[in-house]
């Protein structure tokens, strides 16, 4: 017997087991599975008559919150997909995405109301704007999220997409071609990514599982599928304040979290930290950038929790590795374990990872070779919206290529030691160097730039160019940086600008970044 693989059935089980077991906690919002239900429920039948084309982009533009949650899996059975933006982007990226998405409705929180309305004129699809937390008192406002959800019926939904292949979700991406590019995951990746999530978390019916990371990007948001699946209880971090986390993993006894270095790091800097209790806290999940050793220590020492690093994309929905310690490996040294503890770690069930040379064959697990990280798996993405030649590019022989180079040791534990070409990661962001590039470029005195990361404290990497400007043309690093912020998300915009004559290049004219690196990161002792 075949059954669509597909979210629906991940709800309905956490709802037959667990429907008056506390669901969701967002603020005064407290709702048992049978209420997540009934508002699902009426997320389908308010988007089944929203007049939205078949298979048509529904976009949302909120902090983390109930609303993820009802709308993840209200969308499932409704043949639509769900559009989760990013809230640190700038007005020129927004219209892009929706624009290229052909969005047809947007749901907004009201602190985001200003930008819609900056961009709404722009927008060439979308026909309705849903305003939630605040009134609909502007003409262009078709009306609240909520007047939507009230007028709703709640009866219950048999219905279940018959092609699991279906896309369910789209995210925008930073890719190396400057525009974000969109990831289109089906039914099938989500339920199959869930099913591995449980098993390499060990997830149960206990987990307390904290969003503070966005619920737009997937670093996080796969867990509303592998915690829901268990019966476990999820707990909304709507903006991120050191305190209040700290307040709320004791208050709320939270046992698990996704959480970035940056995160962290401001947790640890909070004063008299050790007055929480944070003994429900079992482990932390480290995402978008890796911990060095001693900081990984040094959060299990002041947190009291396990470390665990987890490494996977957009494209493959996301989780690809966790760095679980073998069984085999506990009767080594501390210091030896956690060496393999904040590696990229261990392939998790369900994919086949492979790294390999340039010729498509494995490299040695000798933990030295390096090649490129490609996988297999359920979880793969369909590929990318509107874009088949960047897909055939990325998935190759029944492949995804990742852009990841990294090594492989004996005990088949990854590392990454070089990230896809051109990205940045700032704060768990990521950031295309091509995209802050294109925006320099506009700017009438730059003949040419680059961007690369600058190693930062605070944020792990920051954008830094290097420009040449054009012969005669003045310019300053305050001008520039302020140029590009009025055209970028702000943390996308360069922190600092070091002006040359010429840039590096080999002799085909391809600007040598990697001489670029050596230059300006050598005071840090990166490369």
């Amino acid at each position: 017997m075949n059954v669509a693989m597909t979210p629906s059935r991940i709800l309905k089980r956490a709802v037959k087991l667990y429907p008056e077991k506390i669901a969701v906690v967002d603020g005064e919002v407290r709702w048992t599975y049978r209420e997540v239900e009934k508002r699902v429920n009426k997320v389908f039948h308010a988007f089944q008559n929203a007049g939205v084309s078949e298979g048509g982009r529904i976009a949302i533009l909120d902090y983390n919150s109930y609303r993820y949650m009802e709308l993840y899996y209200g969308m499932a059975p409704t043949g639509r997909v769900l559009l989760p933006l990013n809230i640190r982007l700038s007005a020129e990226e927004y219209t892009y995405i929706l624009n290229d998405a052909e969005a047809e409705i947007i749901i907004f929180q009201a602190d985001f109301k200003p930008m819609v309305a900056r961009i709404k004129d722009d927008l060439t699809h979308v026909k309705q704007f849903l305003i939630a937390e605040g009134p609909a008192d502007e003409p262009w406002i078709t009306g609240t999220y909520e007047a939507v959800m009230e007028e709703a019926s709640s009866e219950p939904v048999d219905t279940m997409v018959a092609d699991e292949d279906a896309v369910l979700n789209l995210y925008y991406t930073s890719g190396t071609t400057g525009h974000p590019k969109g990831v289109m995951l089906t039914h099938r990746n989500i339920y199959a990514n869930a099913l591995t999530t449980i098993i390499a978390f060990k997830l149960e019916d206990a987990t307390v599982w904290y969003h503070i990371a966005p619920l737009f990007h997937l670093a996080d948001a796969f867990f509303i599928w592998a915690v829901t699946y268990q019966g476990g209880r999820h707990v909304m971090q709507r903006v991120f304040d050191p305190v209040a986390v700290l307040e709320t993993i004791q208050n709320e006894k939270i046992s698990a979290a996704m959480m970035v270095p940056t995160m962290v790091n401001f947790l640890l800097n909070v004063p008299d930290m050790q007055k929480y209790d944070l003994s429900p806290l079992k482990w932390i999940m480290i995402g978008g950038a890796p911990m060095s050793p001693a900081n990984a220590k040094r959060m299990m020492e002041q947190l009291g929790c396990l470390y665990v690093s987890g490494y996977g994309l957009t494209e493959t929905c996301p989780l690809l590795t966790v760095g679980n310690i073998k069984d085999t490996l506990l009767n080594l040294p501390e210091e030896e374990q956690l060496g393999y503890l904040t590696r990229t770690g261990l392939e998790v069930p369900g994919v086949d990872l492979k790294v390999v040379d340039s010729d498509g064959n494995e490299v040695p697990r000798d933990g030295q070779s390096v090649g490129e990280i490609i996988v297999q798996g359920d979880n793969v993405m369909r590929g990318y919206w509107k874009q088949p030649d960047e897909t055939a590019k990325a998935i190759r022989g029944g492949y995804f290529y990742t852009g990841d180079l990294a090594t492989v040791d004996a005990e088949g534990y990854v590392l990454i030691v070089d990230r896809a070409k051109d990205i940045i990661i700032s704060g768990g962001e990521n950031i295309s160097s091509v995209e802050v590039e294109n925006a320099l470029y506009r700017h009438e005195a730059v003949l040419e730039c680059a961007v690369i990361a600058k190693p930062d404290e605070k944020w792990g990497e920051v954008p830094r160019a290097v420009v040449a400007l054009k012969p005669g043309e003045e310019a300053t690093e305050q001008e520039l940086i302020a140029f590009c912020r009025e055209r970028l998300a702000t943390f996308k915009a360069p922190k600092e600008i070091a002006f040359v004559a010429e840039l590096p290049k080999t002799g085909s004219g391809k600007i040598l970044k990697t001489n670029l690196r050596q230059t300006f990161n050598k005071d840090s002792g990166s490369d």
